[in-house]
Order: structure tokens, then C-alpha cells, then sequence
């Protein structure tokens, strides 16, 4: 067997194993999360700032639908005022590590950098 098969065999192998671990994180994220947002600077406010998003959506979602709501080319978005999470983050990752009690996720955005 050559190495390339081998590496195949290795990454089937792994595929396989990590299923019990995506289904159960799959659990994990299931269920909608409250998401209340703010404005900072110069930034428009959002017209509702309280709604609900699948918890199993990445934080570009929330990205790409606050640039749209708002009409801006460019955004920058924190969680709890402190940080700007990855992109790929998931939202109930996010809310379950550093939302506030009732599955709140608390957002902040602006137009410009408020944070260095």
C-alpha cells in the first residue's frame, strides 16, 4: 500500500470515529438564541434589537445579516463589548460561553474599530 492510500485509510478511519463526537455536538448547538444587540459610535441602531437565530449558525451569519439590516459596507462586531469572535464561531458556542442568564447573547457593533 502506497502512502497516499494510506493517508485515505487514516482520514476514513477518522471520519468514521468522529461522528458520535459531530452528533453530539450537533445536539449541543440545537435550539435558538436570544440575541440583543447594540449600537456604539456613530453606528444606526437596528430597528429591533432583540431577536432569535438558530444557535447552530456561524457568527458570519449574524455578520453578513447586521451589514444588511444596516446597510454598511463594513462592521465590526463584538460579543459582551470585549472581543470580535471568529467567523466561524457558532452562536451557541458563543452564548454558552459568554452569554448572559436566559440563552442572551449580548452584541455590540460599529461602523469603525472601537476596540484596539
Amino acid at each position: 500500500m502506497d502512502e497516499g492510500m494510506r493517508d485515505v485509510c487514516a482520514y476514513a478511519r477518522v471520519q468514521e470515529s468522529a461522528g458520535p463526537v459531530l452528533a453530539h455536538l450537533a445536539r449541543l448547538r440545537a435550539g435558538k438564541v436570544e440575541v440583543h444587540v447594540k449600537a456604539m459610535g456613530s453606528a444606526p441602531a437596528l430597528r429591533q434589537p432583540r431577536f432569535t437565530i438558530d444557535g447552530s449558525k456561524k457568527f458570519s451569519k449574524l455578520i453578513v445579516y447586521l451589514k444588511e439590516a444596516l446597510k454598511l459596507e463594513t462592521i465590526y462586531v463584538y460579543c459582551n463589548d470585549a472581543f470580535e469572535p471568529s467567523p466561524d464561531e457558532r452562536l451557541s458556542d458563543l452564548q454558552k460561553c459568554f452569554g448572559s442568564s436566559g440563552n442572551k447573547l449580548n452584541i455590540s457593533y460599529s461602523g469603525e474599530q472601537a476596540f484596539n
